[in-house]
């Protein structure tokens, strides 16, 4: 039971960031709030070009790619205007430089990437410095974005898709809401996706009979290492029922397989599972629109 939670958590981690989800239009923000600057499309096919040495279109290291990319966008906006605190993200420029980035076709992406793009999941990220208020527990983060991924709320528009991802490990139908949020905390040597709200996943084939009894967890949090040689290891909770939730960790290879377990003979990533499950306690401030 415990190594199919692990490749349940497997494929739940997958699509959080292979395409940015759903959002609004840059001038469709609470009225309260000041226009997102909208980054421009070579802004975004330069944050993509520094990528690392592993596969850009696997389900499975979706959330490397679209975190890191996500995370240069923020620190460039940082230094070339110190005022701002938040970006929008068109999926449209999102997407076609991600495939410029992976130089393949439209069919050559993910089942995830191209169900972002076709439903137009467009992102904000709010990036003031109080998304941290305190750090109760563990150390203190590099940068904090407050990340909503959604389309418009407007007439006829769905309240939410799902897809199956036949690239994923296992197979996996994916439930996204309209709207997707998620806290991202960058640490020198780790990411943490906390309080994920709108994504949940349902495995299919031999996996799917425990779903008949559990649903569709919900994905709550994720941790995210990276070795020298690429290797990265994930560490998610999902919530099952009201008050219980299952906590597990998969290891993924630079080309998206993923494993259950630490390969043997790799006392690195042995190293990397222990501190990934280090304390972490973070509170965050009111949501500033």
């Amino acid at each position: 039971m415990r190594a199919r939670w692990r490749l349940i958590l497997l494929a739940l981690l997958a699509p959080l960031l292979m395409a940015p989800g759903p959002l609004l239009r840059p001038r469709e923000v609470s009225r309260g709030c000041a226009e997102a600057f909208r980054v421009p499309y070579d802004e975004i096919l330069h944050a993509m070009a520094t990528h690392g040495a592993y596969n850009l279109t696997a389900t499975t290291t979706s959330i490397r790619f679209g975190s890191e990319a996500l995370l240069k966008l923020v620190h460039h906006r940082q230094q070339v205007s110190p005022g701002s605190t938040r970006l929008f993200i068109d999926q449209t420029d999102w997407f076609t430089a991600h495939r410029e980035t992976a130089a393949t076709t439209y069919e050559g992406m993910s089942e995830s990437a191209r169900a972002g793009f076709e439903h137009h999941q467009n992102v904000l990220v709010d990036f003031r410095p109080g998304v941290v208020e305190k750090v109760l527990e563990g150390p203190t983060p590099l940068l904090a974005l407050d990340v909503t991924i959604s389309w418009p709320d407007s007439s006829g528009a769905p309240s939410s898709f799902t897809y199956k991802d036949t690239l994923s490990v296992p197979r996996v139908e994916v439930h996204d809401n309209r709207v997707v949020r998620f806290k991202l905390i960058e640490y020198p040597d780790m990411l943490l996706f906390d309080e994920i709200d709108g994504i949940s996943v349902k495995p299919l084939g031999f996996l799917s009979a425990i779903f008949a009894l559990v649903g569709k967890p919900d994905l709550k949090q994720n941790r995210l290492m990276v070795s020298d040689d690429q290797w990265q290891l994930m560490r998610g909770r999902v919530k099952v029922f009201p008050g219980i939730s299952k906590t597990a960790t998969a290891v993924i290879e630079p080309d998206g397989r993923g494993h259950e377990n630490v390969p043997g003979g790799r006392a690195d990533l042995q190293a990397l599972a222990q501190q990934i499950e280090r304390p972490v306690k973070l509170r965050y401030g009111s949501p500033s629109c």
